[in-house]
């Protein structure tokens, strides 16, 4: 998918910006003919002020506040308050709320929070963002009884977070994703587990997503989040492939199942080469974060794009998507 010419050579933190003030503006003026905005942003590790005794990051009131009054502009300035934001790395309902009061304060924008605490020894969480007039049909925590043996540890310690949403008489499932980090994936004494839990976590969502597609063939799926994965895959699992289903075992160690039937596309591919990242690693941009929709996925994409990073708000770029039904 190709950008508006007529821009001119621009970054791409800049071309996202005016890409969003040129759709507004070319925008209908009825709510309801607006296109469905989804956004899937990782917050890095934003924990609030208020100790709960379990051993988890405070931050100072100051910082705390900080951090939330730049979220509440990023969401409302940079990314146009969309009607769906998924979050990861967030610590509870009360960030949600905070963050949520102050985008009403300054937009007059409302929003309800869905968040399901997991099972993350350091405290983090997923959580939506969901505006008013977009139906809530259903919220669940997937995969939160599962574990992996030996030694039944969870399966996901951040269960992924499932909602049902509808918008304009069309409907929407939503998965929120924030999968095992890489972290550890080469060590000799923990890659073995780090690897296998990975490949583990790419096919239990591999095979739910291909159980919904055979029982509602019909039903629009959008998967998106933070896979902590590479495209093209790393040399020991496509996580990415698995999910999609269909994975390049010609480089990796641990050879993934296609599960999926038909695939999953990833709108990702959408974006030009040259911005497809969303994180920096040692100085190399990498891709962690997806958008990937089932065949019977009803709407059109009309953008999508990586914001670019904002160090002073996340370690990790937006995914902002437009879709119209």
């Amino acid at each position: 998918m190709g950008f508006p010419g007529t821009l001119g050579p621009l970054t791409p933190g800049i071309l996202f910006c005016r890409i969003l003030i040129l759709l507004v503006a070319l925008a209908p003026q009825a709510a309801a003919a607006e296109p469905l905005r989804v956004l899937s942003q990782n917050m890095n590790r934003l924990f609030d002020d208020i100790d709960d005794g379990n051993n988890e990051r405070v931050l100072s009131s100051g910082r705390f506040q900080n951090r939330v009054t730049v979220a509440a502009k990023k969401f409302g300035e940079h990314f146009g308050l969309p009607h769906i934001i998924a979050l990861q790395e967030v610590e509870n309902l009360n960030v949600l709320q905070q963050i949520a009061a102050e985008i009403q304060r300054r937009y007059a924008a409302r929003y309800r929070l869905v968040l399901i605490p997991g099972q993350d020894i350091s405290g983090i969480n997923l959580g939506f963002l969901v505006r008013y007039g977009i139906e809530i049909r259903k919220v669940d925590q997937l995969f939160r009884d599962s574990t992996v043996e030996p030694g039944g540890a969870p399966l996901f310690a951040r269960p992924p977070l499932y909602l049902e949403a509808c918008y304009i008489e069309n409907c929407l499932t939503l998965v929120n994703l924030h999968l095992r980090s890489m972290r550890g994936i080469d060590s000799r004494s923990d890659g073995d587990r780090v690897r296998r839990k990975r490949l583990l976590q790419a096919e239990a969502i591999a095979s739910w997503s291909n159980r919904l597609q055979r029982s509602q063939p019909a039903h629009s799926l959008l998967i998106l989040g933070d896979l902590n994965a590479l495209t093209p895959g790393d040399e020991h699992v496509d996580v990415v492939g698995i999910i999609r289903g269909n994975p390049d075992n010609s480089r990796a160690r641990l050879q993934g199942r296609d599960l999926v039937e038909p695939d999953l596309v990833d709108l990702t591919g959408l974006i030009p080469a040259e911005k497809r990242y969303s994180f920096i690693f040692r100085r190399q941009k990498q891709q962690l974060d997806y958008m990937l929709v089932n065949d019977a996925f009803g709407a059109d994409v009309e953008v999508i794009a990586f914001s670019g990073i904002d160090t002073h708000f996340s370690d990790h770029a937006g995914l902002l998507a437009w879709f119209s039904w």
